[in-house]
């Protein structure tokens, strides 16, 4: 059994039957596109004798049905797949919070003295005694004007050091500093997929303050409350 699409020529010879040539036909579609048998354009061509059947068939084409609607999940299929996301999500967490750890172990364990910070500092004193030998090469004694430079270059290595050795010692206490600090975290709801309102959230948020550590912290601290604030700046 084939069947074909419904055209506007199959419509209008249908129209021209009578009731009791109809009721000879099985199953006449009554909407174009819907499906009709071959055998049944073979008995209308003969039934309605003004048609031909090479006239009905201009235009059908093979009736494709539409495919079925997708069923439902299950209750256990979608239990299963929200318990997998949240697993995932738990899993891309964790990930996220061990590498950071990895990175601040790192950052920790990394010498703050590096040969490029040594070769640095030895060219500022090559240079800064090699110009004062220099700018002294008017003087008749040679000694002399070497062991300016020597001085020169021995003040500044020290000052070189002094300063770095300073930074260093700034940037150590502002981690112990750090390290001390509590993070404060405030949980506002759990995102169950449905729209969360703005206006609540909006509250929420406009009580918090999210700030970093400065230039030589570390991790960014989280939250802190306005009462709070206002409690330091009084």
């Amino acid at each position: 059994m084939v069947l074909l699409t419904t055209t506007p020529r199959i419509l209008a010879a249908i129209s021209t039957l009578s009731h009791t040539e109809r009721s000879s036909l099985n199953a006449l579609p009554s909407d174009p596109g819907a499906p009709i048998e071959h055998s049944t354009l073979i008995s209308l061509s003969k039934v309605a004798r003004e048609t031909s059947l090479n006239n009905l068939l201009r235009g059908a084409h093979i009736y494709r049905p539409p495919p079925p609607p997708k069923p439902e999940p299950s209750p256990g299929y979608v239990a299963l797949m929200a318990r997998l996301r949240r697993e995932e999500e738990q899993r891309e967490y964790a990930n996220l919070v061990s590498k950071r750890g990895l990175e601040i172990g790192l950052d920790e364990e990394k010498d703050d003295i590096s040969p490029q910070l040594v070769f640095n500092i030895l060219l500022s004193i090559v240079m800064c005694a090699g110009a004062i030998f220099y700018l002294t090469r008017w003087w008749h004694s040679d000694g002399l004007r070497v062991l300016l430079s020597l001085s020169t270059g021995v003040v500044v290595g020290v000052a070189e050091v002094t300063v770095y050795a300073g930074y260093l010692r700034k940037v150590k206490l502002s981690k112990e500093k750090e390290v001390t600090k509590r993070e404060k975290k405030q949980f506002i709801g759990e995102y169950k997929g449905e729209v969360m309102d703005t206006t609540s959230a909006a509250t929420t948020i406009e009580k918090q303050e999210i700030w970093g550590r400065g230039v030589n912290g570390g991790i960014r601290r989280r939250v802190r409350d306005k009462w709070e604030k206002g409690n330091e700046t009084n």
